[in-house]
């Protein structure tokens, strides 16, 4: 959806689908081998979005582990954590990819 306060460069495919992702250790005081499960809404070349119960903050790094399509692999993203807003379960979370 393109509307006016759009901020993205390019347009979003949605997602619906479990993703898991986890916190750099940076970010955390944990080792940043602990899997957090969000639902992905949408996805496209420069970021993504989720809703998770898991509270991240603006600029934390997270490893995103996307289901492939066809495969039973998954791809692996390095994002950051644009902006978040609460919601009546949790949270939705805007990413944008950084490698």
């Amino acid at each position: 959806m393109n509307t006016p306060w759009e901020k993205r460069a390019s347009p979003r495919t949605a997602l619906d689908r479990v993703v898991q992702f986890e916190r750099t250790a940076s970010a955390t005081d944990s080792s940043g081998e602990e899997l957090s499960l969000g639902i992905g809404r949408d996805i496209g070349p420069g970021g993504a979005s989720l809703l998770t119960d898991c509270p991240l903050r603006q600029g934390e790094v997270l490893k995103l582990h996307v289901p492939a399509e066809a495969e039973p692999e998954e791809e692996l993203l390095i994002s950051e954590v644009a902006w978040t807003q609460p919601t009546r379960n949790g949270y939705r979370v805007g990413l944008r990819f950084l490698a």
